[in-house]
């Protein structure tokens, strides 16, 4: 299949409209008979998402550069045809299905003959094309709805409900078609369940019923063709009747019809993908925002085209569209940024190597920003400590655009440090990993994050609005023999001291530090087993609230006598007040 034609009528896109789900579609196709799910990928799909949404602007001048003619010319039969002037449509499909037996699509000129004919009452003529037509495109619910109707407009009311039950079995949840079989058997006094396989039932019941088969010259064949039928009470009964009701309303030869279709499907290929997209360069495919080729395409609602890392930061900023300035509050609130599939497709063809070129560049970003050593994201607050929950509210762009890198590359860590003057950051801090991440309707976020490793700043740095900085990772020194004898007294004598404070505090009090930080670690069987030291401290630390410089200050050690020292100091002074 081109890959230009829409995957519901398979016809050159007519006012294609991407849906949510990053697939493309026919305007027709989905505007008035739109299915539950997408026919690509299942996604559910709503008749108020595509009313709200725009034509794909990029794939319409991607249409019109490769099927200028063709492009032009269906415009004109559209706007003919909208204002009810069937029989100037009508003259043009016809010039142009004698002038341009070479074009690529003149299949769907067909269409435009048969709304031009059903328009004059012409429904002979309506129906040649479209009996044509459905036996070309199977699958094309739509056409033989068309059918249907023209055939009841002739008052063949038998053969039109052949061709509405086939649009259900296509697509169980096309409601015209459903719509068409109730008033046809209602008309004959016959209760219609609401239950599409029911319908089908009823349907398939009904068709059993000898009935006239009118072909093109008006005359009825036998009302039992050879073969209509299996012997009674055979499975798939009802099935070959309606197949062979079907046959019998179509007007071409079997012979002829076969001949006919595979010469339109090789002269189809022979023209296909590479003659119709030749025209298009790289140039077409470049995303208005960081001009390179796009990677990952997705369409916002208002048809517009942008990478989906490009309209994420735009949207960071402003709730606009960067092009037409449409609102789109909406869709940063569902943020569907799914990837346009037709045009991953079309890059994918035509230029391999560049997508690749592409791909690297962007492998090569994500590999640079998930180093943790170097240009690690700084996130400036307050001060974090190891293995202490830190919950943040995430609402500035640079730093929304921060936490999307650090999930988009795996990593999910990022550094913490407290601001200082002069510098914009202190020379010591604690990295934090994403436990969770709630992303909320207006672009703010809830982010769960618990302190890791303890760093020294080597280097600052800033990318994209948010600091950096080159680390390098602290580990307490670790001791031996007599001097760990007495760490070892040290650090039991100061946790005990850190119990009886927790244990004076008021019962108020404690219940809110447990909701805030958890209760109070226990001591641990080896003080040198974490390269942090024990877990108390810290957690201790963290509900002191002291001053953040001498935070940093305890942060920045690496001897654990010294930071037993300091808490020690501490614990008194709070004792005493």
């Amino acid at each position: 299949m081109d890959l230009l034609e829409c995957p519901l009528c398979l016809f050159l896109m007519c006012e294609p409209v991407t849906m949510s789900c990053g697939h493309t579609f026919c305007r027709r196709c989905v505007g008035g008979h739109l299915p539950s799910k997408c026919p690509a990928c299942n996604v559910r799909l709503k008749q108020r998402e595509v009313k709200g949404m725009k034509n794909n602007v990029l794939l319409i001048s991607v249409v019109e550069k490769c099927c200028p003619e063709e492009t032009r010319m269906k415009c004109h039969i559209q706007e003919k045809l909208k204002a009810n002037e069937f029989v100037e449509a009508l003259s043009i499909t016809n010039d142009g299905l004698d002038l341009g037996k070479g074009l690529p699509d003149d299949q769907s000129l067909k269409v435009y003959r048969a709304e031009a004919n059903w328009g004059l009452l012409r429904f002979t003529d309506a129906l040649t094309d479209l009996d044509y037509l459905c036996c070309l495109r199977p699958n094309w619910t739509e056409g033989f709805f068309r059918k249907g109707n023209v055939l009841l407009e002739m008052g063949q009311q038998t053969e039109a409900l052949i061709q509405f039950h086939h649009c259900l079995k296509l697509q169980a949840d096309f409601a015209p078609a459903k719509s068409q079989i109730k008033k046809i058997l209602e008309a004959e006094g016959m209760t219609v369940p609401e239950e599409v396989s029911c319908i089908l039932q009823v349907v398939s019941e009904y068709l059993k019923e000898p009935c006239p088969i009118t072909s093109l010259s008006g005359s009825q064949g036998p009302t039992h063709p050879e073969g209509l039928k299996h012997p009674p009470g055979e499975e798939g009964e009802g099935e070959e009747c309606t197949s062979l009701l079907c046959q019998a309303v179509s007007f071409l030869p079997a012979a002829e019809e076969d001949e006919e279709m595979m010469m339109r499907k090789e002269e189809g290929h022979g023209r296909g993908i590479g003659k119709t997209l030749g025209v298009l360069t790289v140039s077409d495919f470049e995303c208005p925002l960081c001009i390179r080729l796009f990677f990952e395409p997705v369409t916002t609602p208002c048809g517009h085209t942008f990478c989906k890392n490009c309209i994420e930061r735009s949207l960071d900023h402003n709730l606009r569209c960067p092009l037409c300035k449409q609102p789109l509050q909406e869709y940063f609130k569902n943020r569907k940024y799914n990837p346009t599939v037709l045009l991953q497709d079309i890059m994918t063809h035509l230029f391999p190597s560049q997508l690749a070129e592409r791909k690297q560049v962007h492998d090569a970003e994500m590999a640079e920003l998930s180093n943790l050593t170097k240009d690690i994201p700084i996130f400036v607050c307050t001060v974090a400590y190891p293995g202490v929950p830190c919950p943040l509210h995430i609402f500035e762009p640079r730093y929304r655009l921060m936490m999307r890198r650090c999930m988009e590359t795996g990593t999910k860590k990022f550094g913490m440090c407290s601001y200082e003057h002069g510098k914009g950051f202190a020379d010591y801090g604690c990295m934090l990993e994403i436990l969770s991440l709630e992303l909320l309707p207006d672009g703010r976020s809830y982010v769960d994050t618990v302190g890791g490793s303890r760093f020294r700043v080597l280097k600052r740095g800033q990318r994209d609005g948010y600091h950096t900085a080159d680390i390098e990772y602290l580990e307490d020194l670790k001791v031996d023999g007599s001097e760990l004898e007495l760490l070892q007294r040290l650090h039991d004598s100061v946790y005990q001291q850190a119990q009886d404070w927790y244990q004076r505090l008021g019962s108020r009090i404690r219940e809110q530090i447990n909701r805030q930080y958890g209760t109070m670690p226990d001591k641990d069987g080896n003080i040198q087993a974490s390269s942090n030291g024990p877990a108390w401290c810290w957690w201790l630390l963290s509900v002191l609230q002291l001053d953040p410089a001498y935070q940093t200050t305890v942060l920045s050690l690496t001897s654990l006598k010294d930071r037993l020292g300091h808490l020690r100091l501490v614990l008194e002074y709070f004792s005493q007040s």
